[in-house]
């Protein structure tokens, strides 16, 4: 056997391997009617620490699949798969740290039928450039950066929560995360096709373009709060994303408070009323897949069960207040 033989069949081998890892718990949750979820199971999920203990079980988390696990489309499911003893309760509305000088209305729809709405209220004076970015990619037309360096023939367009956009992630209880996961497929949608192979995304926003905001207008304390990256949109990711792939997490809404984005983020606005912020509530708490992340301590974030898109927006400036 020579050398590129045994190499070769030691890649067909760590495949093998690694699709057998994927597919054997999706199997098992789909037959989970066998299987039932033991007190060390429940006790390690709660403590964060499956892996290191060695339960397996409660590792892969058979309570989504497993048939103790709530409908996630009923409001009263919570993100460990059970029942809540009664509704949600939004928390206060935020008490307002600037002039709010837009007003933005998302509809957002969770999973098939249930529609919601959060208005927005956005500090333009304190934060101009921030929140003219967030209103331009809230809008039909989009947010767009100038380039010269577009290929001849390529096709681009301005990227829009409109077009494509949805919750991407939720960390429960702490912030629900808005963007575009792929421009590209957005923007096939929007056209009706399956593939486009000269597009040209978007880039992240020059970060020079936001130096004249507020540096801190109130810091990440409360429940209800707008935030962006302190780099402008596009920057809310690793860094190392592709392009494409830049406004998938372009701004989000705090749940609580949560001191460690002081340092690279920015708030700009808030929620404005009290249904809002019950429907707040609602999408701070959904079940998420959390997949490997849902048991390792402190990664407790993923996308949404349940399908979550925003239908439409809708803005309004407010008047100058009287004097």
């Amino acid at each position: 056997m020579n050398e590129i033989t045994s190499r070769r069949q030691a890649m067909q081998q760590l495949i093998t391997s690694t699709v057998v890892s994927v597919l054997v718990p999706s199997q098992l949750a789909n037959a989970a009617v066998v299987q039932a979820v033991g007190s060390s199971e429940s006790t390690c999920r709660k403590a964060g620490n499956c892996l290191e203990v060695g339960e397996w079980d409660g590792a892969v988390g058979w309570n989504w699949g497993g048939k103790d696990r709530c409908d996630p489309s009923d409001p009263l499911c919570g993100t460990d798969g059970k029942l809540r003893d009664e509704p949600l309760r939004g928390q206060p509305v935020p008490t307002p740290a600037s002039d709010i000088t837009y007003v933005a209305a998302l509809q957002i729809e969770i999973g098939r039928g249930e529609v919601g709405i959060l208005r927005l209220g956005l500090y333009g004076n304190d934060a101009p450039t921030s929140v003219q970015q967030l209103l331009e990619f809230l809008s039909s037309e989009g947010f767009s950066v100038p380039s010269s360096n577009e290929p001849i023939g390529s096709v681009t367009a301005p990227v829009s929560l409109k077009r494509g956009g949805v919750i991407d992630s939720i960390v429960p209880g702490t912030t629900v995360s808005f963007g575009v996961p792929s421009q590209s497929v957005a923007y096939g949608r929007s056209r009706n096709l399956s593939r486009i192979d000269n597009f040209v995304p978007q880039n992240r926003a020059d970060p020079t373009m936001v130096v004249n905001d507020a540096e801190t207008i109130r810091p990440h304390n409360v429940a209800g709060l707008v935030s962006v990256p302190r780099k402008g949109l596009g920057h809310g990711g690793t860094g190392f994303e592709q392009v494409d792939e830049a406004y998938e997490s372009t701004f989000l809404i705090t749940a609580g408070p949560v001191p460690s984005l002081d340092k690279n983020r920015r708030v700009i606005g808030q929620v404005l009323d009290a249904s809002s912020m019950a429907f707040l509530e609602r999408l701070a708490t959904l079940p998420t897949k959390r997949g490997i992340r849902g048991v390792i301590p402190g990664q407790t974030s993923g996308p949404p069960l349940l399908k979550v898109v925003v239908r439409d927006t809708e803005i309004s400036r407010v008047g100058p207040k009287s004097t």
